[in-house]
């Protein structure tokens, strides 16, 4: 078993707080349901009309496949503008801003094609205050880390980590105070497959660029990990038994151990999620216990929260104020059950069963697809996935959750049916929730929003309109200032740039980096 990746099912059920608890009664909570309406339908959406293509920045697609087409990606802030990365089809890659305007979207820079459409990506942007961080590869050097000042002239390659063509392909990239980034790479050992994970740090030059631990080929760090007040949080599983939770600041002595989580060899994280300066993560024990732990980067401030038995999938939503929100899926009945967890730590409460309407049909097992949380909101979206006996799902649902039994409710179904495309959930404000949804008879899959109720929840718009599909495929929504960007499938047979613009008076102005 991968510990980065898989989980296994045994036959202990526990349910409770702490180191355990009182286990619930088996009883369902009563089905969620469509709430009555809140706001009328048309409050703070953003118009059909004030949905445009930004720029035509690729060329027509010759992959065939839509949705395999490749399109603008990796989108930040940075010096108060969008950039972003463009991965052509012929194996170019660049890095691109936008300030919102046709003329005011531009190349950076430009890197060739290292071996024709098979050039590994351009991504991972990282920025800090006064600079870009990103992977990029080139003929020479192979994926290694770079930088950029947003201009042309100050875009470069920091350092030949793994020296030749060799690639370093740097992980975990996190921005510390001092304007610099920490990241991990991965290195096999000679004449062996093992790997060794190791820690470094750069500041953008090359004399600054240096490891700062090795934690060797006897441990593995996970790929889920969190950030906050210039910290990376990390999970470390060493080889011969136990998790630990560690940080960095991207200094030796800023690198620490914070907590042992567990001795046993085989555990691992499924979930982790940082919010207002907390991480929360489910860690799964050797036993198949499933427990859900908090953390503020302090030995102390690390907790258990809840445990959870092996005899349901449990995931982690996120917290509204001082309560934690997960689901858990029951593997026999196939029923999904939203719970609260106190952040002071409690028993469990079941809060609301979401319906199922394929139990019956045999693989029918819903699970978490995408969560988001608008910052210092006071409700959640989720979309739920619901499998099927094949590759595709029977159906996707995009719901929302106030922390209450009727204030959870399914906005839209369904989202994407494919098993090749799940629609991204992005919510600007408690009242404003972009995500993508399919609609049959020719409408294909294209840009949705919602302000939180099923009648304020349509379709933003039509964009695909081509021989080849009917879908845009919408990808990476972000918010930047008074605009949501967003790329999707057009009528130029690529995917573009694209852009919509929110209501002034629903939105206070982001504060400037």
């Amino acid at each position: 078993m991968s510990w980065r990746g898989g989980w296994m099912v045994s036959s202990l059920l526990v349910l409770g707080a702490g180191c355990g608890g009182a286990l619930p009664g088996e009883e369902v909570p009563a089905p969620a349901e469509e709430a009555e309406e809140r706001l009328d339908g048309s409050y703070c959406l953003p118009t059909e009309d004030s949905t445009q293509r930004v720029k035509t920045i690729l060329p027509p697609s010759d992959i065939g496949i839509p949705r395999y087409a490749a399109s603008p990606s990796d989108f930040v802030r940075f010096k108060g503008q969008l950039h972003f990365a463009v991965n052509y089809e012929d194996g170019k890659r660049a890095l691109w801003r936008s300030n919102g305007a046709a003329a005011g979207t531009t190349e950076i820079k430009s890197l060739p094609a290292t071996e024709g459409n098979f050039t590994p990506p351009l991504g991972g942007l990282t920025p800090t205050s006064s600079l870009l961080f990103f992977r990029a590869a080139d003929v020479v050097h192979g994926t290694e880390l770079w930088v950029s000042d947003g201009t042309s002239g100050g875009t470069r390659m920091v350092e030949d980590l793994t020296p030749g063509t060799a690639s370093s392909y740097p992980t975990h990239m996190t921005a510390t105070g001092s304007g610099s980034v920490v990241f991990f790479l991965e290195r096999y050992e000679s004449g062996s497959t093992r790997v060794r994970y190791e820690l470094w740090a750069s500041d953008g030059s090359a004399g600054g660029t240096s490891r700062v631990r090795d934690f060797g080929a006897d441990a593995e760090v996970s790929y889920l990990s969190g950030a906050s007040n210039n910290t990376l949080r990390f999970f470390v599983r060493d080889l011969s038994g136990g998790t630990s939770l560690w940080k960095t600041d991207g200094t030796s002595a800023g690198t620490v151990q914070v907590k042992r989580l567990t001795s046993g060899p085989n555990a691992f994280i499924k979930d982790a999620r940082t919010q207002d300066g907390l991480t929360l993560f489910i860690l799964r024990q050797d036993s198949g216990l499933q427990e859900l732990w908090k953390t503020d980067g302090t030995s102390g401030g690390t907790l258990r929260l809840a445990s959870f038995g092996a005899t349901r999938d449990v995931r982690l939503l996120g917290a509204l104020g001082s309560t934690v929100y997960v689901t858990t899926t029951s593997l026999t009945t196939q029923y999904m059950v939203l719970y609260q967890v106190p952040l002071a730590g409690g028993t469990p409460t079941s809060m609301v069963s979401l319906p199922n309407d394929y139990t019956s049909l045999g693989e029918a097992f819903p699970s978490i697809d995408s969560v988001s949380i608008p910052p210092g909101g006071s409700k959640l979206f989720f979309s739920v996935i619901i499998g099927s006996n094949g590759p595709a799902p029977r159906d996707s649902q995009l719901w929302v959750t106030d922390g209450t039994a009727g204030g959870t409710v399914r906005l839209r179904r369904p989202l994407s049916l494919s098993d090749e495309y799940a629609s991204p959930v992005y919510a600007v404000s408690d009242d404003l929730v972009f995500f993508s949804a399919y609609e049959a008879d020719g409408g294909g899959i294209e840009p949705w929003v919602s302000n939180g109720t099923p009648s304020g929840t349509r379709k933003l718009r039509d964009i695909a309109n081509t021989a080849l599909s009917t879908s845009s495929y919408p990808r990476e929504y972000f918010r930047l200032g008074s605009r949501v960007y967003f790329s999707a499938y057009d009528d130029t047979e690529a995917g573009q740039l694209w852009s919509t613009q929110l209501t002034d008076a629903c939105f206070a102005p982001q504060s400037q980096p």
